[in-house]
């Protein structure tokens, strides 16, 4: 459990980091987030419960990213340079413990590296350590265990900065996942509830394609929290206290299986291809000069819940040649439910140009996520595709009538 207790090493000192990074006028010269610390921290931290080979990979390509940060904060900025030197060090812990599960201290190699980088700018760090160890001896769960055991450790200052300053940042709702997270790991708890789908969560993020990650904060973020999203619908859903509290039918499911079965890799192509769109369309709003800063942040948060929820829909198909499990079926029909009113509402409503006088969503757009929708089971009238073809309908009025609820929403299409 070398890797867990790297990982946990690192997750004690990153609000040292993360608060330099959000207020040091030299880390904002060097463009600096605190993503690339966070992104090999929660990795390894699955490596230490899941090592598979696909998890070393993403950790070996964690390290790599974030190694220049550890390098650039090396000399002069000791106490912010403790959580790259260990987030680097826990990183490359699971690298070697996913390479051989089968030694008993696997990691043990980049472990004490992540412990020194910690315990030189943090009090408590080798005590914590010690009791990491004893928990760990005793055969106790680590899932459990507080990062602290005097509530939010002698960091907690600089960690309530960091709350305070995310919490006023304009996109501070695509770094809410990351805020929820560290609370986690401090608490000794499941971000769900429940440990099994935690930990399922958490490695599909730990998976995101590297492509995504590179992009950055603006690229990661809007991915990361519609998987969050995702997953945590469906369990509000699962416990009745969501906003959609109908159970998912056994026949609804099996609509769902039949349709991913045919359509899975169309689904796969056709998300990737919107998400593109999605993101030119959002470069190009970012260009508009004209548009007041009010309707081009509406705009924007509007363009990130769409990626949000198109990311939680391909993180939810299942593997080339695997057929939908029963569990994935029910998140599916759940995530089309809220899908088919992301369309029905805000789609419609950003795509009118009676409601959105400055800006419309484009059509191309509109066109796609409709042949998401009919692929998932939402009825399509070809007549309203073909008269958006021909221009003889305008792209508002077709996004309502395609999104227009016929009767009451049938899951089983």
């Amino acid at each position: 459990m070398a890797v867990w207790i790297a990982s946990r090493a690192a997750s004690r000192v990153l609000p040292l980091w993360w608060d330099d990074v959000l207020s040091e006028e030299w880390a904002r010269e060097r463009e600096l987030t605190a993503l690339p610390i966070l992104r090999c921290i929660l990795i390894s931290s699955v490596a230490a419960k899941l090592p598979t080979g696909d998890i070393r990979a993403a950790a070996a390509l964690a390290a790599a990213a974030a190694a220049d940060d550890a390098t650039t904060t090396a000399s002069g900025y000791p106490a912010a340079h403790a959580a790259p030197a260990a987030a680097v060090a826990a990183a490359d812990a699971a690298t070697d413990a996913a390479a051989d599960t089968s030694a008993p201290a696997y990691g043990v190699h980049g472990a004490p590296a992540a412990i020194a980088a910690a315990a030189a700018v943090a009090v408590g760090v080798l005590e914590a350590f010690r009791e990491d160890a004893e928990f760990v001896a005793s055969g106790e769960s680590p899932d459990v265990l507080t990062l602290w055991s005097n509530g939010s450790g002698p960091l907690a200052e600089a960690w309530g900065r960091v709350k305070t300053q995310v919490a006023d940042a304009p996109d501070s709702q695509d770094w809410q996942f990351w805020i929820d997270w560290y609370d986690a790991l401090l608490d000794g708890r499941p971000m769900l509830g429940d440990a099994a789908r935690t930990w399922e969560m958490l490695e599909k993020i730990a998976l995101i394609d590297p492509k995504t990650w590179e992009k950055g904060p603006e690229g990661a973020n809007p991915v990361i929290r519609g998987i969050w999203e995702g997953y945590q619908g469906a369990a509000d859903a699962g416990s009745g206290q969501g906003a959609d509290p109908q159970p998912v039918t056994d026949s609804a499911k099996t609509a769902m299986q039949q349709r991913v079965a045919v359509n899975r890799d169309a689904l796969a192509v056709a998300g990737a291809g919107l998400m593109d769109q999605l993101g030119a369309f959002k470069e190009s709003v970012r260009g508009m000069n004209h548009l007041t800063p009010e309707v081009r942040d509406e705009v924007l948060a509007f363009i990130d819940e769409f990626t949000g929820k198109l990311s939680a829909l391909l993180a939810g198909l299942p593997e080339p040649g695997d057929t939908l499990a029963d569990g994935q079926a029910d998140r599916l029909v759940l995530w089309l439910r809220e899908y088919r009113g992301l369309l029905r509402h805000k789609l419609a409503h950003y795509a009118s140009a009676e409601n959105m006088v400055e800006v419309t969503v484009p059509t191309g757009i509109i066109l796609s996520a409709t042949g998401i929708g009919a692929m998932m089971g939402m009825p399509v009238p070809g007549a309203i595709v073909g008269g958006l073809i021909v221009n003889q309908m305008k792209p508002g009025q077709a996004a309502k009538e395609l999104t227009k609820s016929s009767g009451k929403d049938d899951d089983a299409g």
